[in-house]
């Protein structure tokens, strides 16, 4: 038998209890961000995202190509290639659209071919950390937009179960 101090109620079984629930209210709240995100949630076309990001990053590109007075003969044929897939909603990307550009600049061994190559491999770079930002931040938002309520019902109720359960099992009883 253990013996206690008068008034001291630290260990009591409503104590026991609340505390395991409130822990698992938090640890509930927790796995609302912790929990992945499931196809019900994702409703959106990633190949639309990854195309959002290519056109910024070409515009950027031209934008900064523009603040020069004169472009090179890589950089105009890439503004070029920009506004011909603009006009003709075309992929202008392709592969063999790229080495037939190239080979008009000179060829693989050019120096307006290797810059070419640079501006596609930047901008293709660029638009790849800006899709992963956003696919980021997309996720994330998806996990703040979930309602917290059953999350926290969750956590709760398995708090309170194992509150009771410890109770239940302890084997140190107060006269």
């Amino acid at each position: 038998m253990t013996v206690s101090a008068v008034g001291q109620n630290e260990n009591s079984r409503l104590n026991t209890i609340v505390k395991a629930t409130a822990l698992g209210t938090a640890g509930g709240y927790a796995l609302k961000y912790l929990w992945p995100v499931t196809s019900q949630e994702n409703d959106f076309n990633r190949r639309t995202v990854i195309n959002y990001c290519r056109k910024v990053t070409n515009k950027n590109c031209i934008a900064e190509f523009k603040k020069n007075k004169t472009l090179s003969s890589a950089q105009d044929m890439f503004v070029k290639l920009i506004e011909v897939e603009e006009k003709t909603n075309k992929n202008a990307f392709s592969f063999d659209d790229i080495s037939e550009k190239v080979k008009v600049l000179g060829g693989e061994d050019s120096a307006a071919g290797k810059e070419f190559r640079n501006i596609i491999r930047y901008v293709n770079e660029t638009s790849k950390n800006m899709t992963r930002k956003f696919a980021t931040a997309y996720h994330l938002m998806l996990k703040l937009k979930r309602p917290a309520i059953p999350f926290l019902v969750a956590g709760a109720g398995i708090g309170f179960f194992t509150g009771f359960a410890h109770n239940v099992m302890k084997d140190d009883y107060s006269a």
